[in-house]
């Protein structure tokens, strides 16, 4: 016999979070079939696994997406089954910090840096993150990875994935387009203040071509990789090459990322 909706929605998210946070989300899931959701509400909702406390997302955009992909199906699961001890991670393109919070929840003596330039996604970054920032755990920057400083534009062409932000180089700027701060990885790197990168966490909507475009010197400091490609940036940006040279193993290919380990 078929489940009923209702019960089958509870049993799929139960296990995930308290009873009326499953409540607060079918209701917004609700929302979302009838088309009422707006600009600017968000939901939060009280984890039990694999994160412990609240988390905030915004119901319109693809804050649900993220949701789902980092806490229900897990996608870096496989990454930590594979890197069993880690002290410090940056976190590029760290969105709403779920990622942040699914590895420090995993890896419970790390610190994080965690990097967002998109400035709506980086205000709920900082709620998120907020118990791991007053722990001293965690360190946010609202900049953009590249390959040199440099002003940059952001944005998204998907209405439903707002809330993922790619960047571009400023070409020509008539004061009204979003600006945001593009930085070097050595920059980013020397403001987390880690000796050593156990988990460089990479999603960065295609700037991945400019991490790897100039001076590769800083992946000696870096342990292990875990990084999302967007089109055809793997092939562009030489990834498999850069792994050789820089002795990296390519030791998981799934769907959703691709993990290097050192050695």
């Amino acid at each position: 016999m078929k489940m009923p909706w209702t019960i089958g929605f509870i049993r799929e998210w139960w296990p995930y979070m308290t009873l009326d946070s499953v409540w607060d989300l079918r209701r917004s899931e609700i929302r979302r079939t009838s088309g009422e959701l707006n600009d600017g509400q968000t939901l939060v909702l009280q984890m039990k696994r694999p994160v412990k406390g609240p988390i905030e997302i915004r119901e319109v955009g693809s804050d649900i997406l993220t949701f789902e992909e980092t806490f229900r199906s897990e996608i870096y699961s496989r990454v930590v089954a594979k890197l069993r001890h880690c002290e410090t991670i940056i976190d590029l393109g760290a969105n709403i910090g779920l990622a942040s919070l699914y590895f420090t929840s995993y890896y419970r003596h790390s610190r994080v840096f965690s990097v967002e330039p998109n400035p709506s996604s980086y205000q709920m970054l900082t709620r998120n993150l907020k118990p791991l920032i007053a722990k001293g755990r965690c360190q946010t920057l609202q900049a953009a990875v590249w390959s040199s400083d440099a002003a940059l534009t952001g944005g998204s062409d998907r209405q439903d994935h707002y809330s993922t932000f790619a960047t571009q180089p400023v070409e020509k700027s008539d004061g009204s387009e979003m600006t945001i701060t593009g930085v070097p990885i050595q920059k980013i790197i020397a403001a987390a203040g880690f000796d050593q990168i156990d988990l460089l966490k990479i999603d960065i909507e295609g700037a991945e071509i400019e991490l790897f475009r100039v001076s590769l010197e800083w992946l000696r400091k870096v342990r292990s990789i875990a990084i999302e490609f967007h089109s055809d940036s793997r092939e562009r940006s030489r990834f498999d090459a850069i792994c050789r040279e820089y002795n990296f193993d390519i030791v998981d290919e799934g769907d959703h990322t691709v993990f290097a380990l050192r050695g």
